[in-house]
C-alpha cells in the first residue's frame, strides 16, 4: 500500500509538471484551433461536460473543444449506447472530425491535469448520461469502478487498446488493470501507444464509426 500511496504522489507531482510543460508547447496549436472553431461554430469554442469514473468516484467537469454543431450537442447525452453513438456523426464538421480522430479535442483537459483532477494517463471518465447506463444496466461492473483509487486520465490503458465492440466488460478490466499495476513502465507504454494514433488520426472514436485503430493489449504486456 506504501508503494501504490508514493506511486500517486510522484505520479501528481509529474502531472503538474508535465501538464504546464504541454500547455506551453501547445499554446500557439491551441490559439489556432481557438479561432478556426470560433469562426466554425460562432460561438464559444469550448465545452464543459461533468464525468467522472463514477458518480461517488471523482466526478469533476471536463474542458474540451468543441466539435459537434451547438444545435445538436444535447443529443449525445440521451444516447442509450455508451460506446457508439454514430447519429450524431453527421453534425460534425470536417475539420472536427480530425480533431476528433487525432484526440486533440481533448488537449484543453490539460487544464483539468494542472487543476489535479485528471492524470495525462488514466482510465476513461464517462459522462453523466453513460454512468447513469453503467449503474442501471450493468450495476456488478459500476460497483468494481468504484473502487478505482487512480485519477481519470487524458489517454490511458481503455483510451488506447480498449476494444468499443467487446462493452463494458472490456472497459471495466482495463480500467482495472491499470489501477492494479500502478507501474510507470506502463505509463510510458501507453504514451508510445499514443503518439502515433494522434499523428495518424486513428483514435477510437463514438461518433466517428466508432472502431478507430486499436492493438491487443497483450502486444504490449
Amino acid at each position: 500500500m506504501k508503494n501504490k500511496n508514493l506511486f500517486y504522489i510522484t505520479k501528481n507531482a509529474l502531472d503538474l509538471f508535465f501538464g504546464i510543460v504541454l500547455i506551453v508547447l501547445t499554446s500557439p496549436f491551441t490559439l489556432i484551433v481557438t479561432v478556426i472553431l470560433s469562426f466554425l461554430f460562432r460561438s464559444s469554442p469550448f465545452i464543459i461536460q461533468e464525468r467522472g469514473i463514477t458518480y461517488e468516484n471523482k466526478a469533476f467537469k471536463i474542458i474540451k473543444f468543441k466539435t459537434i454543431k451547438p444545435d445538436k450537442t444535447k443529443e449525445i447525452f440521451i444516447s442509450n449506447n455508451i460506446f457508439f453513438k454514430n447519429q450524431l456523426e453527421q453534425n460534425v464538421p470536417v475539420f472536427c472530425r480530425w480533431l476528433r480522430r487525432s484526440g486533440l479535442d481533448e488537449l484543453p483537459q490539460l487544464v483539468n491535469v494542472i487543476k489535479g483532477e485528471m492524470s495525462l494517463i488514466g482510465p476513461r471518465p464517462l459522462m453523466i448520461n453513460d454512468l447513469e447506463i453503467l449503474k442501471n444496466k450493468f450495476p456488478e461492473y459500476y460497483y468494481k469502478r468504484n473502487q478505482i483509487k487512480a485519477k481519470p486520465g487524458i489517454t490511458g490503458l481503455w483510451q488506447t487498446y480498449g476494444k468499443r465492440e467487446e462493452g463494458v466488460k472490456n472497459l471495466i478490466l482495463l480500467d482495472l488493470e491499470y489501477d492494479n499495476m500502478f507501474s510507470f513502465s506502463l505509463d510510458i507504454k501507453i504514451i508510445i501507444s499514443t503518439i502515433p494514433l494522434i499523428l495518424k488520426g486513428k483514435n477510437s472514436d463514438a461518433i466517428l464509426n466508432g472502431k478507430g485503430e486499436t492493438k491487443d493489449y497483450l502486444s504490449i504486456a
